[in-house]
C-alpha cells in the first residue's frame, strides 16, 4: 500500500460558483440538475431513464480544477458503470480528463494534475435505470501539509436514538433516528502563508456550509465524508512562528 494522502477539504465547487450555469441530457420532475451543486444531500439530480447522460458546467471563463467527487450516487446499482470526464474551451471540442469504471455505489473520488478549461462535462454510458447523484464536485481542493495525528478514526460513528420511558422508568420503545460522525481535526507547525492563502479562504468564503473530507484520497478514496464544522469558531494560534488549527466535523453516516 502507498503512503497516505495527506487529509484534503473540498469546498471551492466549480458547479456551485455564482456564474455556472449546468445542464443535463435530462431531468425528472422534481430533480433538477442545479441541486448537484447544493449542499443539502435530500435535493438530488435525477435522470428521466437509464440512458447515456452528459452533465456539463459552463463556468463562463476558464477555471482549474483538480478533483472530481460523486456523493452518495447510485451509479453502480443502476448499472452506469462507467464515467468520463472532458474539458473543453469552446463547447464543441473536448479533450478527455479521465475515464474510470465504477465498482460500487460508494463515493467517488478522482484527482488529477490541475488543468483549466471553461466547459466541464461528466458523461456516464447507458444503464439499466435512471441515474440520480444528490451532490457532484469538481474543481480545485485544499489539501493540508501534514498528516492527521495518532488517534485519528477516520470509522468512528454514533447512532442517535430516540427512547420513550413509563413513569417508572421502564423502556417502552426506542427508535433509531440515523447515524453520525464526529471528526476531531488537529494540525500544528502550520506556516502562516499557508493559513493565509488558503486557510483563511476556505474558512471566510464557505463556512458553515457543509463541504466534503477526504483523510486519504490515495488509499481510501470511499471514505470521503459530507461534513459540516460542529461549532463555527476559528482558532489559529501561534506556537510561536507556527500555527495551530483545530476543527470537529459533523456529518451524517449515510
Amino acid at each position: 500500500m502507498t503512503l497516505n494522502a495527506k487529509p484534503a477539504f473540498f469546498w471551492d465547487n466549480l458547479l456551485a460558483r455564482s456564474g455556472s450555469t449546468l445542464t443535463a441530457t435530462s431531468s425528472a420532475t422534481g430533480h433538477p440538475v442545479q441541486n448537484l451543486a447544493d449542499w443539502r444531500e435530500y435535493l438530488t439530480w435525477k435522470s428521466t431513464d437509464g440512458s447515456a447522460q452528459n452533465i456539463i458546467c459552463d463556468c463562463g471563463s476558464a477555471q482549474t480544477a483538480a478533483a472530481c467527487l460523486i456523493y452518495g450516487h447510485n451509479l453502480f446499482s443502476s448499472g452506469h458503470s462507467q464515467v468520463t470526464l472532458y474539458g473543453s474551451n469552446n463547447g464543441s471540442s473536448w479533450s478527455q480528463i479521465f475515464q474510470q469504471s465504477i465498482s460500487s455505489d460508494d463515493v467517488f473520488l478522482k484527482t488529477f494534475n490541475s488543468t483549466s478549461y471553461r466547459y466541464y462535462r461528466l458523461s456516464f454510458n447507458a444503464g439499466s435505470q435512471p441515474l440520480e447523484i444528490p451532490l457532484l464536485f469538481i474543481g480545485e481542493f485544499l489539501e493540508f501539509p501534514s498528516w492527521l495525528k495518532a488517534g485519528f478514526d477516520p470509522n468512528q460513528q454514533e447512532t442517535i436514538t430516540e427512547s420513550n420511558r413509563s413513569e417508572s422508568g421502564c423502556l417502552l420503545g426506542q427508535a433509531v433516528k440515523y447515524s453520525r460522525r464526529k471528526i476531531t481535526l488537529y494540525f500544528d507547525y502550520l506556516l502562516d502563508d499557508f493559513v493565509r492563502n488558503y486557510l483563511l479562504p476556505f474558512w471566510n468564503t464557505h463556512i458553515p456550509k457543509p463541504f466534503l473530507f477526504a483523510w486519504d484520497r490515495t488509499n481510501h478514496p470511499t471514505e470521503s465524508y459530507l461534513v459540516e464544522v460542529l461549532e463555527p469558531k476559528l482558532k489559529l494560534p501561534y506556537q510561536p512562528f507556527y500555527r495551530s488549527f483545530q476543527i470537529e466535523l459533523v456529518g451524517r453516516v449515510s
